[in-house]
């Protein structure tokens, strides 16, 4: 499967003392064909503390360019 496109939608229900938080809610990546496949294990309450550090590791885990990643609110 070669990855085209990767959305990463935020975890937006943190307790007040975590908003400077940043967590994944979910990791959606699409291939030539549009397909969608849903990467639930990548969900594991890692957090970060910017976008770049949640691209970095996305990309790493999913060996994919940061470049094709798109944060979704």
């Amino acid at each position: 499967m070669n990855i085209l496109k990767v959305e990463v939608f935020l975890d937006d229900n943190v307790p007040e003392y975590m908003l400077e938080i940043i967590r994944c809610l979910s990791v959606i990546s699409y291939d030539e064909n549009d397909n969608g496949t849903n990467h639930q294990e990548l969900i594991d309450n890692t957090e970060y503390q910017s976008i770049l550090e949640l691209k970095k590791d996305i990309a790493k885990r999913l060996d994919v360019d940061t470049s094709i990643i798109e944060i979704c609110l």
